[in-house]
């Protein structure tokens, strides 16, 4: 080999080193923290609609009225619809008309209460994650984990999808 090959070997050598990193870490992801505040302000808006019981509101936050507002099955559940309908995939129609009617009828205190938020944003995509507390009456009605896609359209943050788990307290079990 002579000094040229050598020099052209080493050249590349560092390139690999040195582009190696950037292509095992992916593309950046393109995060802004005014869009993160804005997905914040979407998760305490729909918080405080609940505890006004405006499902009105609600549905101005949503991208359109047919986004996936379902909670996950037990597979319980699931055999239970399956005997009526066996090819039920568990989850449904949207439950988003049944959390509304629940707002305007119900003549109880209704709260949402979010923890261990977690908010992921990238370009017009987000996600958030959270644990989650609906209290009816200041007592814990169920609990769970709380899913939302949310995407950015002409500027402003809507729901694309809710997804929870629902975990009764003890006293609502049955």
């Amino acid at each position: 080999m002579n000094n040229k090959t050598v020099g052209v070997a080493f050249i590349a050598l560092l390139a690999c080193v040195w582009a190696g990193p950037a292509v095992a870490q992916g593309l950046e992801v393109k995060s802004n923290a005014d869009d993160v505040a804005q997905i914040r302000s979407v998760l305490e808006e729909f918080r405080q609609d609940v505890i006004r019981k405006d499902g009105y509101a609600i549905s101005k936050l949503l991208l359109n009225p047919n986004v996936l507002f379902h909670h996950t099955n037990t597979q319980a559940e699931i055999d239970s619809a399956r005997k009526y309908n066996a090819q039920f995939d568990g989850v449904g129609p949207s439950q988003f008309d049944g959390f509304v009617k629940l707002l305007a009828t119900s003549k109880d205190k209704l709260e949402e209460r979010f923890r261990n938020v977690e908010i992921r944003q990238d370009g017009p995509y987000g996600l958030v994650t959270s644990n989650y507390d609906f209290v009816i009456n200041d007592k814990l009605h169920h609990s769970g984990v709380e899913v939302w896609q949310v995407c950015k359209i002409d500027g402003q943050w809507k729901i694309l999808s809710v997804a929870w788990t629902i975990y009764l307290s003890p006293q609502h079990e049955s």
